[in-house]
């Protein structure tokens, strides 16, 4: 009787504990991380007799936690992509928007200002479309400032964010490795894997992989181990280290990550991929900075050749114009950590050379040798300075570099031609009466030798010009051309008084469509001189005074916008583009980087969630499942309580007979 009581007792107690944890799965349907669990039974070891071995009941052997360690991986890893792809997708979206946004891009403004500049041009003495050209050229302003401080406040924005994102990543691994404490004193006092303490590590595990690509090595005591990077150790068994964002030590404006253990710290910003951090840090580099520099590269090209060319006209007064836009200069930052005596400036020399990148300056090993490397695409350009100091470059795209004294090795410098371009940029023109729309100087019929008019029909054009050397015209300040037949070796031409002096070849008879004449040292002037003149004729180039109605400057400033002066994002070669095609550049490149991103989050989400189902197939709580167990485990439960109750049935039957 005491055989069959104990296998009831046996059955019993085994489907109570299944029904007790069927209980449980139902309770955590809805748990995020939980696990499903199950509990395995065995047979009891029989008890040998003379006709074979007679079964003692059963024992649960085990709560089993229904997990897959590689479907769990797979998820991790694909939650590490997809939090990098939605992060870097959503932050270039916002871009993107404030780019190709009408109202708010750069685009129109400039087109605005050309506009303008070519009213202007059909009515340069009007002071009325001088003061729209200013508000238009004010207006402009405000675009680059508006797109500037967006960028500003995005890369502020940023900074935080990976902060928080660090401090983030601090905590999780803290509450990994406290878990892992947990699991180890656990699994050390009844050998059994505690299986909640193991989905609150998963739930820890899940969410450290949206922030930042993980691996994990399972220990003997029962804990994990979390390496993040390349080879950094998170958390080992019960203790963690630390993430912060710290100043970069190259550009206090960016956020570095440091890794702090028990060993110090480091940073580690180019060892880590992978979750909401590689994101951010992508996006920075590959995005934000880019369209910075590419902004201000515009700013510059606009900057440097409307100055140019409003410095060569002349004002309403009779001036020479001044700077319409302040200049710019190249941003030189020196690493925090140098310890050389070595100061680094930079200057621009041809800006149509530009690019839209940074560059980091780096002292060598070798005595004297620097390396220049573009960070856009990593080509490196090796300086020599022979010891030499201070040193000076020849032109590196754009822009040369002058060295002040050795430097330690491994000193670094980071050079920014463009960074603050489109922020720094400031209209100096106030007053409508300083735009200098008029040519320096004219040209036109004087009065022959005879004193009288011209009598032939030759025909000189209004110079062209290129520079302000020697303008205005000193006194004399003419340049007079007189025609005859012996002024130039014989032959017929222009002897020339005043400015260059000397002869002009020119015959009317061998040169039907005229001829072109240039005096460099004057303005790099050019003029054509067409038509038959006759002994005597005399043309004259001077300044041009009280030129209000001339409007030559202006077109000039007008041809602005249709002229290839900057070279877009590449470097070296020609200049290919102009202010509104690099702008363009920029608007296609980030729209090109965030449709691509918008494909790889849809790519990278979907497969995440395929590992996740997958999963949740192993380990996810059915409803309806559990409904079936708890029916089947109750009738079974029932079951072995009859059994125990024909065994009290027997029992008395047996003692009822002994009493008899």
């Amino acid at each position: 009787m005491a055989d069959i009581l104990n296998i009831g007792t046996s059955g019993l107690l085994a489907f109570q504990r299944s029904l007790t944890t069927t209980g449980h799965n139902i309770a955590n349907s809805d748990t995020e991380g939980y696990s499903r669990q199950r509990v395995t039974f065995a047979t009891r070891i029989p008890q040998p007799t003379g006709v074979g071995y007679l079964g003692s009941g059963v024992q649960v052997t085990e709560i089993q936690r229904m997990y897959d360690d590689f479907l769990a991986g797979q998820m991790r890893a694909s939650q590490s992509a997809a939090s990098e792809m939605e992060i870097y997708y959503s932050h270039a979206a916002r871009i993107d928007n404030v780019l190709a946004d009408p109202n708010i891009g750069l685009d129109p403004a400039i087109q605005d200002f050309f506009d303008a500049v070519q009213v202007l041009a059909d009515d340069p003495s009007s002071i009325s479309t001088r003061q729209a050209m200013l508000s238009e050229a004010g207006a402009m302003v405000n675009r680059y400032h508006d797109l500037s401080r967006q960028f500003i406040d995005s890369n502020n924005q940023l900074n935080q964010e990976l902060a928080d994102v660090a401090t983030e990543i601090s905590g999780l691994a803290e509450g990994i490795a406290r878990v892992n404490q947990g699991i180890i004193e656990a699994s050390g006092a009844g050998g059994s894997a505690p299986n909640d303490l193991l989905d609150q590590r998963e739930v820890l595990l899940n969410d450290l992989s949206k922030l930042v690509n993980i691996s994990v090595v399972p220990q003997d005591n029962g804990a994990w181990n979390v390496f993040i990077g390349k080879g950094l150790t998170l958390v080992i068994n019960g203790t963690s280290a630390e993430l912060t964002a710290v100043n970069s030590s190259s550009d206090p404006s960016q956020r570095d990550i440091a890794f702090t253990n028990v060993s110090g710290s480091q940073v580690v910003t180019d060892q880590l991929s992978g979750g909401e951090l590689s994101g951010l840090l992508n996006y920075r580099d590959q995005i934000l900075k880019p369209a910075i520099n590419q902004l201000g590269l515009v700013a510059i090209g606009m900057t440097d050749r409307i100055n140019t060319q409003h410095q060569q006209g002349l004002d309403l007064d009779g001036n020479f114009g001044t700077q319409f836009f302040a200049s710019h200069s190249v941003g030189v930052l020196g690493d925090a950590n140098n310890t050389g005596g070595a100061a680094v400036t930079a200057a621009y020399v041809d800006t149509g050379n530009l690019t839209a990148s940074d560059y980091e300056l780096r002292a060598t090993t070798v005595a004297d040798q620097f390396t220049l490397t573009r960070l856009s695409d990593g080509q490196v350009t090796t300086i020599n300075t022979g010891g030499a100091y201070p040193y000076t470059t020849a032109e590196i795209d754009g822009i040369s570099i002058s060295i002040s004294a050795a430097a330690a090795a491994g000193d670094s410098f980071l050079i920014q031609p463009t960074r603050n371009a489109a922020h720094d940029l400031q209209m100096l023109v106030s007053d409508p009466r300083k735009i200098a729309a008029s040519g320096p100087v004219r040209a036109g019929e004087s009065t022959n030798s005879g004193g009288g008019p011209n009598q032939g029909n030759g025909v000189i054009s209004q110079p062209d010009y290129s520079n302000t050397s020697n303008l205005p015209l000193a006194g004399p300040a003419t340049i007079t051309l007189e025609w005859s037949a012996t002024a130039h070796l014989g032959g017929p031409g222009f002897a020339v008084t005043g400015g260059p002096g000397g002869t002009l070849a020119y015959d009317p008879a061998t040169q039907p469509n005229g001829a072109n004449f240039s005096f460099p040292a004057y303005g790099g002037m050019s003029f054509t001189v067409t038509g038959t003149p006759v002994a005597g004729d005399r043309f004259v180039i001077e300044n041009n005074s009280g030129g209000v109605g001339d409007n030559r400057n202006a077109l000039k400033l007008a041809d602005l916008q249709s002229a290839n002066t900057l070279l877009g994002q590449t470097g070296g070669g020609l200049e290919t583009a102009t202010f509104q095609e690099t702008y363009s550049q920029l608007v296609s490149d980030v729209g090109s980087k965030t449709h691509q991103a918008e494909v790889n989050f849809s790519a990278t989400d979907g497969l995440r969630e395929r590992h996740k189902n997958s999963l949740l197939s192993v380990s996810g709580v059915n409803l309806d499942e559990e409904a079936a167990n708890l029916i089947k485990f109750q009738q079974a439960y029932q079951a072995a309580a009859q059994v125990i109750t024909v065994a009290n049935t027997l029992f008395d039957t047996l003692i009822g007979a002994v009493r008899s």
